[in-house]
């Protein structure tokens, strides 16, 4: 089994495109206080870490 550290989990993310709309890909960003990775134009977290 292997370990994903925060790190790791936000760079698999960062940058594909978010799955609730059409036009926005997914960033690195803060979600409720919490590291996240979040769609840059809607706002849609696709992870929360905390």
């Amino acid at each position: 089994m292997s370990s994903m550290t925060e790190s790791s989990v936000v760079r698999r993310l960062e940058g594909q495109d978010c799955q609730w709309c059409t036009d926005g890909r997914l960033e690195r960003g803060r979600y409720k206080g919490n590291v996240a990775v979040v769609c840059e134009d809607c706002d849609t977290p696709a992870a929360q870490l905390w």
